[in-house]
């Protein structure tokens, strides 16, 4: 590990935590990382806000291979406890802010509640943050009445009147699920209504579903505790409305928010970070993997894929940092601490047989 550096001189801050490598981000991209280094014998934390980053946002995930059907926050969980089991750790409702590189090579990260870690390497895969309607009253009631994940917070407004301010499939996804839910469900979307066929069909069709096409919201009202309605604009007319809400629902898509990393990395013209095939970065020891890189094709399984070459080019990068000129192709290693199931064998015979 790199030597402790102290707090800065006259700052008064405390020492930092230490590991050999942090994660930042445990989304399927940084549940992968960790599961690989962990499984190399790596101290390795997971630093993150929450538990999955979009994996949250899908109702359900029917490409993965190997899973015929599983909801997306399942799937991260079924990722952490694997990791979990080799040593991983994780510290959620942590926000890193603020990364720099230290003289020794190994690097010092401070999270918005004042948390100081070291490590020497860093993953950054942090995803990418729900854009926002950046509309008075939209931070004064963030979490009391405004969502930004419909299937996380859908469920706890049954009954109750409620908004999605979206676009596309996205918005779409959102309004559907709440016309199961709620009575009256708004759909706010600064365009015509556009999207896959058989969700623009199912929307149309809702009786409880009010489509406002080409207007956007104003402002969000409430009482001081909760949200109690949407302020919203016909953007042809100027005409303004007032729906009364209870809950409502941003899902206007996603943007990467790598302004903290920009003085170590190269990024691209819509903020993600440049790589190489390994995920490294133009700073040494610092990688990247999943939604917030440059790579297309923004896909569970491409993110995992993102996760694992990364954190084998960080044990590299690490084992060559300490001296050690080993590196490593892959993981095959088999620790005796997962047992595959016997009905997984079972049927692998009767297919032979067949």
């Amino acid at each position: 590990m790199a030597q402790s550096t102290g707090g800065r001189e006259g700052s008064g801050s405390p020492e930092p935590e230490r590991h050999d490598i942090i994660v930042i981000g445990a989304g399927m991209a940084g549940l992968t990382a960790a599961l690989y280094l962990a499984r190399q014998g790596v101290d390795v934390l997971v630093v993150s806000k929450d538990l999955g980053g979009q994996l949250l946002q899908a109702t359900v995930i029917e490409n993965y291979p190997g899973i015929e059907a599983i909801k997306g926050v399942d799937l991260a969980m079924k990722v952490e406890k694997q990791a979990r089991t080799f040593g991983a750790k994780f510290r959620y409702g942590e926000l890193i802010t603020r990364i720099e590189r230290l003289e020794d090579g190994s690097f010092l990260l401070e999270s918005a509640r004042g948390s100081r870690y070291q490590a020497e390497a860093v993953i950054l895969a942090f995803g990418k943050t729900p854009k926002r309607m950046n509309v008075p009253g939209e931070d004064e009631y963030d979490g009391r009445g405004v969502s930004y994940c419909t299937i996380c917070d859908g469920p706890l407004y049954r009954g109750k009147n409620t908004a999605v301010v979206g676009i596309g499939d996205q918005g779409l996804e959102a309004v559907a699920l709440l016309a199961g839910l709620c009575p009256r469900v708004y759909y706010v979307t600064p365009t015509k209504l556009f999207g896959d066929p058989d969700l623009v069909a199912r929307v149309r069709s809702a009786e409880n579903v009010t489509i406002l096409e080409k207007h956007e919201p104003v402002r969000v009202l409430g009482d001081g505790r909760r949200v109690a309605g949407l302020v919203v604009r016909d953007k042809e007319t100027g005409e303004e409305k007032t729906l009364e809400v209870e809950g409502v629902f941003v899902e206007l898509g996603y943007e990467a928010k790598t302004e903290f990393v920009k003085h170590l990395v190269d990024l691209n013209e819509n903020g993600e970070i440049v790589t190489d095939c390994m995920g490294a970065t133009r700073t040494p020891g610092l990688f990247a993997a999943g939604d917030v890189t440059h790579i297309p094709f923004k896909q569970a399984v491409i993110s995992a894929g993102d996760g694992a070459k990364a954190a084998l080019a960080a044990f590299n990068y690490l084992q060559k940092r300490r001296g050690r000129n080993v590196e490593i192709k892959g993981d095959w290693k088999k620790t005796g601490r997962v047992k595959p199931k016997v009905q997984l064998r079972v049927g692998l015979k009767k297919r032979k047989e067949q």
